[in-house]
């Protein structure tokens, strides 16, 4: 399971870096589907680029009629892109803020706990205070959150150049974790027990999130 979520990081990684159209399923808010092709969507998109073959003509469907997407590449490798709210902390004042609107996000982990990520050419993170998304070039940031719900908790960054530079992953998931997972005891304990290094904390939570369940 670990490894072939790190796998999947990788070949989405590629697939951004060259945007083209990809075999997509979009599940519409209404409960409908559309089959075709659609272009890899980026955290802040407001529409998603789609097609209904590779003769038609494009068109533009605005990302809050869609639920979710499921895209399958040449190689038939399958990606999941879901809208979700974003909840993040002000790093000077701690206070709790979820975003206006839902962004999109790559689901890497799906069972009784979500993991998802942002873009990975240029990872684009949540500016709670302005509502806006900035970008980073060459990291990827991760997010977690209960399965239903409607939002993903901001839980830390990786440079994808390797610069040991995030010294405060282990506090940051810790401290997202107890507004995440309240009323979840045992997972929380969990979290704050472990000793949490930025190469490793994909792992290490897709651990913790296999032995303690959270419903």
């Amino acid at each position: 399971m670990k490894k072939t979520i790190l796998i999947t990081v990788v070949f989405l990684f590629s697939m951004l870096c060259h945007a083209k159209f990809n075999k997509a399923v979009l599940y519409m808010v209404d409960g409908t589907k559309k089959s075709g092709l659609a272009e890899m969507v980026e955290n802040g998109d407001s529409k998603v680029v789609f097609k209904t073959d590779e003769k038609a003509k494009k068109e533009k469907i605005a990302s809050d009629l869609i639920k979710k997407i499921e895209f399958t590449d040449d190689d038939k490798n399958e990606f999941v892109a879901e809208r979700l709210y974003l909840t993040s902390a002000n790093a000077f004042s701690g206070k709790f803020s979820k975003s206006k609107e839902k962004k999109w996000f790559y689901i890497l982990y799906d069972r009784d706990i979500k993991i998802g990520c942002v873009d990975f050419a240029g990872t684009m993170q949540y500016n709670p205070s302005k509502d806006k998304i900035s970008g980073q070039f060459g990291d990827t940031t991760y997010y977690f959150g209960k399965k239903k719900g409607d939002e993903l908790y901001f839980g830390f960054l990786k440079s994808s150049a390797g610069i040991a530079v995030h010294t405060q992953t282990g506090s940051n998931i810790k401290k997202m974790s107890k507004e995440a997972f309240a009323g979840c005891p045992k997972l929380i304990a969990a979290i704050e027990k472990e000793d949490f290094k930025t190469k490793t904390a994909l792992e290490q939570l897709i651990g913790i999130f296999e032995r303690n369940k959270c419903k």
